[in-house]
């Protein structure tokens, strides 16, 4: 955890004005018992009644997500992020790529919409692991008011193939872990595909992208834009690998996201003027 925070403060000076003690810290069970930490940042903006859950990425930890956070904090929005299965301050389990994931992340929901009430407007914003996680949620919830996939893969399969590759492994192993990851875990990898709850969505959708992204291709956004039914952008960025748009392009970033909010009418044309 400690590590986490240290390398946002390191590599991105615009969140270095950020405390650990600015946050509130929680925890939330879900509804097959385990326990989720969570920590809550409060909007700057007096009665805002905007909302994001930031959804962090692999072997990371919800402080992973501060590059994010910034952007958030300055359009005046509560920021709850949160240590996914098996991560972070969690107890350790087996990574299901978003299966279960996606439900943990609906414990934290359900949490976020108890505390801010019935009218506020909760958006998800994923990275990588946690990309597949926001757009596997929308099974459960067609009522988030947006949703923010930085490089997500549209299914894990390929991207394990990838992996293989990189460590010069034989293809043919693919099989075996398949199947081990359903005997003893129950896990059934050929499932963990965030397109398929992506078809016939209506919830506003961001798509980010490192277009150097080696690890999981950029085609697997391209085929999560082409699938959703509602409204969709999607966006490279040139100089930028995996998970490192923020990073990359700031700059770049924070506009993207601040006229896709203005675009659907979660933001007014002036949100970026406002004052706190």
């Amino acid at each position: 955890m400690d590590a986490s925070w240290q390398w946002q403060m390191e590599h991105i000076p615009a969140c270095r004005r950020f405390r650990r003690e600015d946050f509130e810290d929680d925890t939330v069970t879900g509804e097959d018992g385990y326990v989720y930490h969570v920590s809550y940042l409060p909007a700057k903006v007096e009665g805002s009644d905007r909302v994001v859950i930031l959804a962090h990425g692999y072997t990371d930890t919800r402080f992973g997500m501060m590059k994010y956070i910034q952007f958030y904090y300055d359009l005046g929005f509560h920021c709850i992020t949160f240590d996914e299965r098996g991560h972070g301050e969690n107890r350790p389990v087996p990574c299901s790529y978003g299966i279960l994931e996606s439900r943990g992340l609906m414990s934290v929901y359900e949490s976020v919409r108890e505390r801010f009430g019935p009218d506020a407007r909760i958006g998800l914003h994923g990275e990588s692991l946690g990309g597949a996680t926001v757009l596997r949620a929308l099974e459960y919830r067609p009522d988030i008011s947006f949703v923010v996939d930085d490089c997500g893969f549209s299914e894990i399969l390929p991207v394990l193939k990838v992996g293989l590759r990189a460590m010069k492994l034989p293809q043919w192993l693919l099989g075996p872990i398949t199947l081990a990851a359903k005997v003893f875990y129950g896990v059934p990898l050929k499932d963990a595909r965030p397109i398929d709850f992506v078809k016939g969505n209506p919830v506003p959708l961001l798509i980010m992208h490192g277009a150097r992204d080696d690890f999981i291709l950029p085609e697997h956004s391209e085929k999560i834009r082409r699938a959703t039914a509602g409204y969709c952008e999607m966006h490279l960025f040139e100089e930028a690998g995996h998970a490192e748009s923020a990073l990359r392009q700031p700059e770049k970033y924070g506009k993207v996201l601040r006229e896709f909010l203005e675009q659907i009418g979660y933001l007014p044309k002036d949100a970026a003027k406002e004052k706190a």
